[in-house]
Parts: C-alpha cells; sequence; structure tokens
C-alpha cells in the first residue's frame, strides 16, 4: 500500500512461500480442528472457531470456547483482509471462496442474536442481545473430542452470572473485523456482506443501550427476557464516546444516545488515550482503547499522526510487559489503521518487524503443555494464547493462529 514501505529489509530465516504454506495450513485446520465448518451457519454451533484444543488432567480430549464473538471478530478480519489479498494476487476463485466464508461468518450474528432469548425462556428476536456462543456437547464427538467447554453450556439460563451475554469488549473485536469488511470488501456482489456488516454493528452498539422508566439514557446490557443487569454502566460509561463513534464510522448513522458524543464525553476517552496505564487491570482495557482508537481513527496526544500514535503506544506497553517477549504489543492495530485509513507515518516500522514474527512462528501451530512438572511450549512470542491477548501465557493446549494468519494478510496489503 505504501511505497515507503516495501524498502524495508527482509528477514532471510524462511521464505515468502514457506510463510504461505503456513496460512495455508492453518486456515484447513481451522477448518478441521478449530470448528464446526459446513458452509451454512444457520447450523447451530458452526462457523464460530473455538480459542483452544487439549487434553485435561483425566485424559480427555476437551474442546474450548471463551469470549466467543471476541474470537469471531477476529475470524472476520482475517477473511476481509484475505478475500482483499487474493483479489491482489488475482486469485478471483479464492477470492470468491473467501468472499462466501466472510458471509457465512457474519451470518453467525444474526444466530447468536435470534438464540439469546430462548436461554432464558423468551420469544427469540434480532436486537442487539446476543450469545458469545451456542456450541453444545453434542457436538463433541464431530469435533474429535470427548468434552466442549463454551460459555452456552455453561451459562445458558443461568440467571446468577453473565458470562454469556454481550458486553463492549465482545464489540472491540467485533468492529474491527466489520471495519476491514467495509474497507477492503468492495464490488457489487459483496453488497450484501457490506450492508450485513453494517446491521451488525448498528445492533451491538444498540444492545449496550437502555432507557429506564423514567426515560433516561444509560449506556449498559440489560437480559430483555429478565430484566437482569448484563453489563453496568459504570464499566461502558468511560468507552461510550467511542463506541458511539465506531457506530457512525461503520453505518455512516451519527448516534449520540445519551449524550455519547459531547464534549465531556470525549474528553474522558482523550484523557484514557492519554493516561490508560494508570489502569492498573491492563490487558483487555488496553486492548479495547486501542481497537476503538483505530476503527475511529481518533489518536490521543503523541504521535504525529494515528499510526505513529498506535506504534508508540504498543512498543511502550511492550515495555511494561517485557515477559512477553514482544517488540510491539498488538502489532496488527498499526497495520489496520493503513488499511481504513491510508496515511504517510512518519515513523514507519521496517518490513523485518512483520517477517520476523511470521518466520518465527511454528508451522504445527502454536502451544502449551505441561507433562510431569515440565512445559513444553512454542518459541517467543507465539508462546502465548494469541497475540490478540498475550497475558495468556499459561493457557494449556493447541491454540487456533487466528493471530498469524491476520498478521500474515496485513503484512502483505501493507507492505507490497
Amino acid at each position: 500500500m505504501l511505497p515507503l514501505m516495501a524498502a524495508a529489509s527482509l528477514s532471510l530465516a524462511q521464505t515468502p512461500e514457506e510463510n504461505l504454506q503456513k496460512y495455508l495450513h492453518f486456515k484447513e485446520r481451522l477448518h478441521s480442528r478449530f470448528m464446526f465448518y459446513t458452509g451454512d451457519a444457520s447450523v447451530q454451533g458452526t462457523h464460530l472457531p473455538m480459542e483452544l484444543r487439549k487434553t485435561d488432567a483425566s485424559g480427555k480430549r476437551v474442546v474450548y470456547w471463551a469470549d466467543g464473538t471476541w474470537w469471531q471478530g477476529h475470524y472476520v478480519a482475517v477473511l476481509a483482509t484475505e478475500y482483499r489479498r487474493l483479489r491482489q494476487e488475482g486469485d478471483s476463485a479464492g477470492q470468491a471462496a473467501a468472499l462466501e466464508e466472510l458471509r457465512q461468518a457474519l451470518r453467525v450474528y444474526d444466530r447468536l442474536d435470534l438464540a439469546a432469548e430462548s436461554c432464558w425462556g423468551g420469544t427469540p428476536s434480532l436486537n442487539g442481545f446476543y450469545l458469545r456462543d451456542d456450541v453444545p456437547q453434542s457436538l463433541a464427538d464431530t469435533l474429535g473430542a470427548e468434552v466442549v467447554r463454551s460459555d452456552y453450556q455453561r451459562r445458558c439460563g443461568d440467571t446468577l452470572t453473565t458470562s454469556n451475554g454481550p458486553s463492549q469488549d465482545q464489540a472491540w473485536a467485533t468492529f474491527l473485523g466489520l471495519a476491514l469488511t467495509l474497507r477492503l470488501v468492495d464490488g457489487a456482489e459483496a453488497a450484501d456482506v457490506r450492508a450485513k456488516a453494517e446491521e451488525v454493528a448498528q445492533r451491538m452498539v444498540k444492545g449496550m443501550q437502555y432507557t429506564d422508566a423514567k426515560g433516561k439514557g444509560h449506556w449498559q446490557v440489560m437480559n430483555p427476557v429478565n430484566g437482569l443487569l448484563v453489563q453496568k454502566e459504570g464499566d461502558i460509561q468511560w468507552l461510550k464516546y467511542a463506541h458511539a463513534k465506531a457506530c457512525e464510522a461503520l453505518t455512516g448513522r451519527p448516534e449520540d444516545f445519551a449524550q455519547a458524543t459531547s464534549a465531556a464525553s470525549r474528553r474522558t476517552f482523550k484523557f484514557i488515550q492519554n493516561h490508560f496505564f494508570v489502569d492498573k487491570y491492563g490487558h483487555f482495557n488496553w486492548y479495547g482503547v486501542l481497537a476503538l482508537s483505530t476503527v475511529i481513527h481518533e489518536k490521543g496526544s503523541q504521535g504525529e499522526c494515528m499510526y505513529d500514535w498506535l506504534v508508540d503506544r504498543t512498543q511502550s506497553l511492550a515495555k511494561k510487559r517485557p515477559d512477553l517477549q514482544q517488540p510491539i504489543l498488538f502489532p496488527h492495530f498499526p497495520l489496520i489503521s493503513l488499511l481504513l485509513y491510508p496515511e504517510q507515518p512518519a515513523h514507519p516500522q521496517p518490513a523485518s518487524l512483520y517477517e520476523d514474527l511470521l518466520n518465527t512462528a511454528p508451522a504445527e501451530g502454536g502451544f502449551r503443555v505441561t507433562r510431569d512438572d515440565a512445559v513444553s511450549q512454542s518459541p517467543a512470542p507465539w508462546h502465548t494464547l494469541s497475540l490478540f491477548c498475550p497475558w495468556h501465557n499459561a493457557d494449556e493446549g493447541e491454540y487456533n493462529m487466528l493471530d498469524y494468519m491476520l498478521l500474515y494478510n496485513l503484512y502483505r496489503l501493507v507492505y507490497p
């Protein structure tokens, strides 16, 4: 995309062909081992990537889903960037296949939305109240496992918990996937896909809004069947400006529910952008601030442009967590920003930074296994659950490698 990027030095550890072969292997592996892939997203549990698969302490083969729509957002991002990369390479058949897979991946959001009310004995409604996953134990044999562990299995209908309902962190990753879909997937044959992306974005934001009996608006998630609180206002309020602006960026329609885009709300978000190291919890909240900033194209005070600010932030975060052994944390954000809002950065990162990441990815996929107190794991930085959530550096099992696939596509699109 940027001529300036093309002059970067090349890493010689592996060839581009070897990295492509890894991508193709991980994609096939995703279909065959890390999801129930049928080509029809209306079937329960399908087209929804699992987080990991493992053998538990009792020797049973386990497939595991958590934060399903968070992973789904990254899966959508993989497919949108794959579509664009294959078009760039002149592979029309592959491009058409990627478009159809993307179409099915977006339909999953409809299925999860319509299934949510039924968990609590209500009438299905396409209203932004959705499940994170809907994977039942009955799929265990199909998935080559003995045990399905999913939020749906554990929490569907449970009035004492909210962990299979919507939350703002589920939207963060989904916004990234939807934004890349709307930016990169064009042409008349993809009109329905873009329309669905806009529809999903609109519903997700509406699902975070609640008007009480007195007519006052709140940024919080309520279960429409039993009226119970799913995510409280204090959790969402601090980022309501960014959620409202993301809705506008993705749908083209202004959104100002409960004065979300007021000057005061914007100041709150700007303060968080510039001082979010004060958040002692970090991790997902850091991810949310950067993801939303990328989608709405609003930077904090550092850096000459959005890309430079993201690089500055991600390098600073890496210094806060040297144990993760990454040069920058969340390396996909700067590249996504360049694709969504093309600009000429003042301080572009060399292609070798991304080539080194791709080259060091193990061909068999990332993993961590403990046997007899001895830990065997992938080389850094592929020793964690995902580059998207690297603080999960003790999660046991085989990882889905969506991080490699997205990073590969982004690299090929940004560094021509």
